[in-house]
């Protein structure tokens, strides 16, 4: 039987510069915390996992998480919450960032662990930020700055620096661009960029240097092209930078990549779900169809496209990869029965047959040169069933949650737990035109009302200095005001029309002046607005903003009421 989904929350950021938004409210989080690990000592059993299975995969994914925090140790009390949350390796704006600081101190309140994951799986959109620059008269613009070449696209934990020497200026660049806006609103310190790129500089050297030394360890001489920025990661040396930055602030979290975590428990949690995958893609589509009829949404890739089936292969939320070719883009998977076990491929040369008897699973997949990786859903679902006793989505994430929610209940037969929705709103401190929609929807109907309502204008300012026009619009008007008082508009001939459509020409005519002069205004006021609107998007990254600007008042946002 269908179960009735709950109707769509429209989660919307906050207009208001510096505020934000979390739902549910902060004060809540405790309760939130210990509903959930009630869960979660539940989740083995009444899920159909080996006893224990939870516990391992979260201590393994904090224990070797490379950057632990020193309260690592406080996972050897089976209590102790995991706080969990991810993005991908990018200069994302500071409404994203705000969950890194929510993240860490909910986790310092709680007395547990702080986890982010990088989700290094999801394919680079971009390598340049937009950074606000002068020009020689008018407004500032914004332009692109890169911090690599653009290059194809593939999955960050794939994608290397293309660029060396962009990647190594990208400060400097910066800088150029924005000089005489950025850091000049009297600031203390510099911008966030100064102090995190020499960070991200290191991370480059460091993979540069950990690389040759295995050259050399190898005996495998140079390579051919002697090329070593190729085998350098891109988005590792970002997040390392990054993470440092925020060590260097104050939080205290762990990082892993979700590409290493996705090698280990994942691939257990993962058989489980293709085990069952006849059962995953009906209720998947289901869902999907009913949540689309509910919320009267007529797109069929929104929130995401349904599982496809080709012949006995069902698709199933996982991406597969190939380690053979390093550019491969990752494709989607397809299971099959056979007989009384599975197999799993991409449909386009990557077939692991008998997958579900491997006696050892990632080294199964390594030996067909394959790599499986949670898709959206499933990455979301794992963190908050598995690793986690309570996940912080932005609003994206919150939004495709709610058919996650569903497929849990579903799929699993669990109550989900509950997870959290933070971000926040951060405009760059410069000078920027104040003037909003509004502004320009008052100027429109000045403007309309020269024409229609040309009376309205009697004693207006801008007529100030002409009082033979004034005199002739206020006579006007009480000539308008005469007739209509004799002549009822409704119902009456086309000659009453007429007659009132002749005394607003009229009024018109003298009032020419003053349309033109709207009319320039509404102009400056259309790119001011637009100027205003590129200038305040609260999208620009946050190492644009600088820090004693930014820091104090993320660290104010996170704080949890007392």
């Amino acid at each position: 039987m269908t179960m009735s989904l709950a109707p769509r929350r429209r989660f919307r950021a906050p207009t208001e510069d510096c505020a934000a938004l979390f739902d549910p409210p902060l004060a809540e989080v405790p309760a939130l915390i210990a509903a959930n690990q009630a869960l979660g000592r539940e989740f083995d059993s009444r899920a159909g996992f080996p006893s224990g299975f939870r516990q391992e995969a979260r201590g393994l994914a904090v224990m070797l998480a490379p950057t632990s925090p020193p309260r690592g140790a406080a996972l050897a009390n089976v209590d102790s919450p995991v706080i969990l949350s991810g993005h991908q390796p990018e200069l994302f704006h500071p409404g994203v960032w705000l969950k890194n600081f929510v993240l860490s101190a909910i986790a310092e309140r709680a007395q547990g662990i702080a986890l982010n994951l990088v989700i290094d799986n999801d394919v680079v959109h971009a390598t340049s930020i937009r950074v606000p620059t002068a020009v020689a008269s008018g407004w500032p613009q914004v332009v692109e700055v890169p911090f690599d070449a653009p290059g194809e696209r593939i999955p960050w934990a794939r994608r290397s620096i293309l660029d060396p020497a962009a990647f190594i200026t990208f400060r400097s660049a910066v800088r150029r661009a924005g000089e005489g806006l950025l850091g000049a609103a009297g600031t203390a310190d510099g911008l966030l960029l100064d102090r995190m790129w020499p960070h991200a500089l290191a991370a480059q050297a460091t993979q540069r240097a950990n690389f040759e030394r295995l050259i050399r360890q190898q005996k495998l001489g140079q390579l051919p092209d002697g090329n070593v920025s190729r085998f350098i990661n891109l988005g590792q040396c970002l997040a390392t930078a990054r993470h440092q930055l925020e060590r260097e602030i104050g939080l205290q979290t762990a990082e892993h990549l979700l590409s290493w975590v996705a090698d280990h428990h994942f691939l257990t949690f993962a058989a489980h779900l293709l085990a069952r995958h006849r059962e995953l893609h009906a209720i998947h589509n289901d869902v999907l169809a009913d949540y689309r009829l509910q919320n009267g949404i007529r797109n069929a890739a929104q929130p995401v496209p349904d599982l496809a089936r080709e012949g006995d292969w069902y698709e199933v939320p996982l991406w597969v990869w190939s380690w053979a070719d390093p550019k491969a883009p990752r494709r989607r998977a397809f299971v099959r029965q056979v007989g009384k076990s599975w197999e799993l491929s991409d449909l386009a040369g990557l077939t692991i047959p008998d997958w579900s008897r491997a006696e050892n699973p990632p080294l199964e997949l390594m030996q067909h040169q394959m790599q499986v990786l949670p898709r959206a859903l499933i990455t979301t679902m794992y963190a908050r069933l598995v690793l986690s006793d309570l996940f912080i989505h932005g609003i994206g994430g919150a939004k495709y949650d709610e058919v996650t929610d569903e497929i849990i209940r579903r799929f699993f037969g669990l109550e989900p737990p509950r997870y959290l929705t933070a971000t926040a709103t951060f405009r760059l401190p410069i000078e920027r035109p104040q003037v909003a929609i509004e502004d320009l929807r008052d100027n429109s109907e000045r403007l309309r009302n020269v024409r229609y309502r040309p009376e309205s204008f009697v004693g207006d300012p801008l007529l100030a200095g002409e009082p033979a026009l004034e005199n002739e619009l206020a006579a006007l008007a009480a000539e308008k005001r005469d007739y209509l008082a004799r002549h009822k508009p409704r119902r009456r001939p086309r000659e009453v029309f007429a007659g009132l459509d002749a005394i607003n020409r009229a009024m018109h005519e003298r009032l020419a002046p003053v349309e033109e002069h709207l009319r320039r205004e509404q102009a400056r006021l259309a790119e001011e607005w637009k100027t205003a609107r590129v200038l305040g998007s609260r999208e620009f990254s946050f190492v644009l903003f600088p820090e004693d600007y930014l820091v104090p008042r993320l660290l104010e946002l996170a704080r949890l009421p007392a």
